[in-house]
């Protein structure tokens, strides 16, 4: 004999209204922060900007920047400068160059890769040089001469700086000074002889003290980190920098 399937049991009457009140709750819901983000239009002004705040905000802890995808809550800088010996033989030190502002008045965010190169460096080294203990950053501060960077890494790790830590401090400032390099020996000539970068960085603040806040009415908080050995690259990658500080500072 053939079991007869089962017949299902209808909802009862209480699931159907909960149902429908949590469709409608989520319906509502929907419109409210959707008229929150939409431009502002005649249905949006009569329920007034106020109110749509006063439902989203308590709860959600955003504003609609929170959602743009233009937003940008955080920002790294890196800047340079250089010791070179001239024709005359005398050492002389150049004034600070901020690299990312330069790639960004010229290029915006987007770009090719090399434009981006500054930027990635800062991302890089903020990143690096904040892992170290708090209370060992000042030796990142000494000058090469002063200290040897055998004894600065000695150093840190009697201080309590991980081998991973260490090695990406070592990685992320020796490739900044690289770049360091490259960018003073086609803009200024002459023998680059030591590199000195200073590392930035802001953020907004969290929701509850931003206010109006922008990132960009912020200051860097800026580390200097100290002067390194120059690292020149081959003839072929210098020749090829310098074509491009020359089309980008001409």
């Amino acid at each position: 004999m053939i079991p007869m399937p089962e017949t299902a049991t209808p909802p009862r009457a209480w699931q159907r209204w909960l149902m429908l009140v949590l469709g409608g709750a989520v319906v509502v819901h929907s419109a409210v922060v959707g008229l929150w983000l939409s431009p502002d239009n005649p249905i949006r002004e009569s329920v007034g900007g106020r109110t749509l705040a006063a439902y989203v905000n308590p709860y959600f802890q955003q504003s609609p920047r929170a959602l743009d995808p233009g937003a940008q809550f955080a920002d790294e800088s890196l800047e340079l400068r250089a010791r070179i010996r001239g024709e005359s033989g005398e050492l002389e030190e150049t004034a600070w160059v901020d690299l990312t502002a330069e790639e960004l008045e010229r290029h915006g965010t987007v770009g090719p890769r090399i434009l981006r190169a500054p930027r990635s460096l800062a991302t890089n080294l903020n990143a690096a040089v904040r892992e170290i203990p708090e209370e060992l950053q000042p030796l990142l501060a000494e000058d090469y001469g002063e200290i040897d960077l055998v004894e600065l890494e000695g150093l840190l790790f009697e201080g309590g700086a991980t081998s991973d830590e260490t090695r990406r401090y070592f990685a992320s400032h020796f490739m900044a000074t690289r770049y360091g390099t490259l960018y003073a020996t086609a803009r200024w000539g002459g023998i680059v002889e030591q590199i000195q970068v200073r590392i930035g960085l802001r953020r907004v603040p969290d929701y509850d003290e931003r206010g109006d806040t922008e990132l960009t009415d912020l200051e860097f908080e800026s580390i200097d980190l100290g002067w390194r050995q120059a690292v020149p690259a081959g003839e072929g990658a210098q020749r090829a920098f310098n074509d491009y500080v020359e089309r980008e500072t001409a």
